[in-house]
């Protein structure tokens, strides 16, 4: 016999979930309660207007982490590389958020941004892998725009 920590009543262990305290129709009404969408909207809206300038402050700051970003980058490319029907089926995901992952890296030792540009562009019908992919300086990949046969002139950079 155990008696159910929310409720108060004896009841046979049975009626507990393994490792659990509480009686399994405790367990139940406390999930039906949490996934009300009434009740979830009203807490949201609650919290919101208690602490709605720290909750935007919080958002703010977690989406400038550095892998946050690359991860953002990553999801936006491939979104718009799918529209084109740019995705292989092979699509490296783990290659190509190494890619953005390195570019974060390196913007924030060198203090350049650094950009993962797509050496044949998906405009031009590339595709968004691992083997088209290069990393620019922010100013380079700029000036190169959307062409394939980019030529950087070392001249004026010396």
């Amino acid at each position: 016999m155990m008696v159910c920590k929310t409720c108060k009543e004896g009841k046979q262990q049975i009626d507990f979930y393994l490792g659990r305290r509480s009686c399994k129709q405790c367990v139940i009404e406390r999930i039906k309660k949490s996934s009300d969408p009434k009740a979830k909207a009203a807490y949201d809206k609650s919290r919101r207007e208690a602490r709605g300038s720290e909750l935007r402050d919080y958002d703010r700051r977690r989406a400038k982490l550095p892998h946050r970003r690359a991860s953002h980058n990553e999801y936006t490319r491939k979104r718009r590389a799918r529209l084109k029907g740019a995705v292989p089926d092979s699509y490296d995901r783990e290659g190509v958020m190494c890619m953005y992952n390195l570019a974060q890296k390196l913007s924030i030792i060198t203090g350049v941004g650094m950009h993962v540009d797509h050496i044949k562009p998906l405009s031009k019908g590339g595709e968004h892998n691992t083997g088209n992919l290069q990393l620019l300086a922010g100013a380079l990949n700029m000036a190169k725009g959307s062409s394939e046969d980019f030529q950087l002139s070392w001249k004026k950079y010396k």
